[in-house]
């Protein structure tokens, strides 16, 4: 039996928002299906969740079966459970902190997100209190306009060197629009967390606020880098 055709390896660390294969294989008759911590957009199976990729076999004849799913790096405490409301039944609402990946970048007017949770605001700093991320049922669409970016920013702003597609971010709800959410990062704590490098396909860690670097090969990149906020997720 082998492992299923997944864009990561299996025991893999997932961040929400990430492709992780397509749902029908049809050379070889593989079907991967949605489980817990996962969701089907565009025949894409994608993470909704922060934690490990797993998978599990299920065999229908000449057919094969994987339901792939992610075990959530942490799990809440029962004493969090009044945080916690049904993600099928909640949407994003105006000042909410918002959890999203860049799927577009339009220069030099705006950047398209999938707002994929809701992060709770953090009003105190004892552990039992802490926030946690709340994953949505589906992504909902958001945009970053250019001069929403940066505290005081102005249009000379480029917006290419403050978020890249596949970035993810943290932004609050500014408005909502006929047809998506109007966002901003123009805060401290708002910005992208987490960023590929563009050249070596390797994670990004921040050095500043506006610069990130490859661990690997030591190149920088351009970012508004988010000032860092302790959350964990939820399970």
């Amino acid at each position: 039996m082998n492992s299923p055709r997944l864009r990561h390896m299996l025991g893999a660390k997932i961040s929400p928002g990430e492709r992780l294969g397509n749902t029908l294989l049809s050379r070889d008759k593989t079907t991967l299906i949605a489980g817990k911590g996962t969701y089907v957009r565009q025949g894409q199976l994608v993470a909704s969740l922060l934690g490990t990729l797993c998978a599990h076999h299920q065999a229908d004849g000449d057919e094969e079966r994987w339901i792939i799913s992610i075990e959530p790096e942490q799990k809440k405490q029962r004493s969090q459970s009044s945080y916690v409301k049904n993600s099928s039944n909640i949407c994003p609402q105006v000042g909410d902190v918002v959890l999203g990946r860049v799927t577009r970048v339009v220069r030099p007017s705006h950047a398209m997100v999938d707002i994929i949770a809701i992060v709770p605001e953090q009003t105190t700093t004892s552990n039992n209190n802490t926030p946690f991320i709340q994953p949505l049922h589906e992504p909902y669409s958001g945009t970053l306009r250019q001069n929403e970016i940066r505290p005081n920013s102005s249009l000379e702003i480029e917006i290419s060197e403050c978020i890249r597609p596949s970035d993810v971010i943290l932004a609050r709800v500014h408005a909502s629009g006929e047809k998506d959410y109007i966002l901003t990062t123009a805060e401290a704590e708002l910005g992208v967390i987490q960023a590929v490098c563009e050249s070596s396909g390797r994670e990004m860690v921040p050095v500043s606020w506006k610069e990130m670097e490859c661990n690997v090969t030591g190149v920088k990149e351009g970012r508004k880098v988010a000032k860092p906020r302790q959350v964990v997720k939820s399970g």
